[in-house]
């Protein structure tokens, strides 16, 4: 026919491009899938059903901040340095400020956990206005370990929330205060220069180098 332009080996051109697109497309959605199943897989691994946890809590090997790092600090102020982190502890040196330990690791207790009060609904977590979330120990860049309607998590954003002084969320992404911020603490095992160890209290020390930010 006039006018029309053929082509004989147009048809297999298509179908082998169609087949490729198809291939590409089923590549994407296996991708996606995968991605999925590991999302849910993440999040299994750090929230379960259980109930609110018995006072104190401890979480070992906790360094409670974005940056934190168990590695060589030098102290910024007098330190005292005791033989353990429990009631029972006895101190046994005391740095003065520019003495240098290197920390190991160690615990952040909660004695009583912080309350974070929902003001409005949060489909994406869970929660809805007037719940309440308690926190433990914080993990840093807005995460913390938390227990919400029978479900503890690890590793929570709780990046939603305003804090007593104000900071944290800001505008529309505020969906809840921190009413109260409970009570913690956070003991570092060190060694001293001389290799001896022991216990400080990190609530009430300061010592340069265990921000890997600053």
């Amino acid at each position: 026919m006039a006018g029309v332009n053929r082509c004989s080996h147009c048809g297999p051109l298509l179908w082998s491009a169609t087949l490729a697109a198809m291939r590409r497309l089923a590549a994407v959605v296996a991708f996606t899938g995968i991605a999925l199943a590991l999302a849910g897989q993440e999040a299994s691994q750090t929230a379960k059903k259980m109930p609110a946890l018995a006072l104190p809590v401890f979480d070992w090997n906790a360094c409670p901040f974005e940056g934190c790092a168990y590695r060589r600090w030098t102290a910024r102020m007098p330190v005292a340095v005791y033989d353990t982190w429990k009631n029972s502890r006895k101190m046994i040196a005391e740095l003065s400020p520019g003495d240098r330990v290197v920390g190991i690791t160690g615990v952040v207790i909660t004695y009583k956990p912080g309350r974070i009060r929902m003001d409005r609904d949060l489909p994406q977590s869970g929660l809805k206005r007037g719940d309440t979330v308690l926190t433990y120990a914080y993990r840093g860049e807005g995460f913390a370990a938390a227990w919400y309607n029978g479900t503890y998590d690890s590793e929570f954003d709780i990046s939603f929330a305003k804090w007593p002084d104000g900071s944290g969320c800001g505008g529309d992404q505020c969906a809840a205060t921190y009413v109260d911020l409970g009570k913690t603490v956070w003991w570092a095992k060190v060694q001293l220069p001389s290799g001896r160890l022991g216990w400080v209290d990190m609530n009430a020390s300061e010592f340069d180098g265990v921000d890997l930010l600053a």
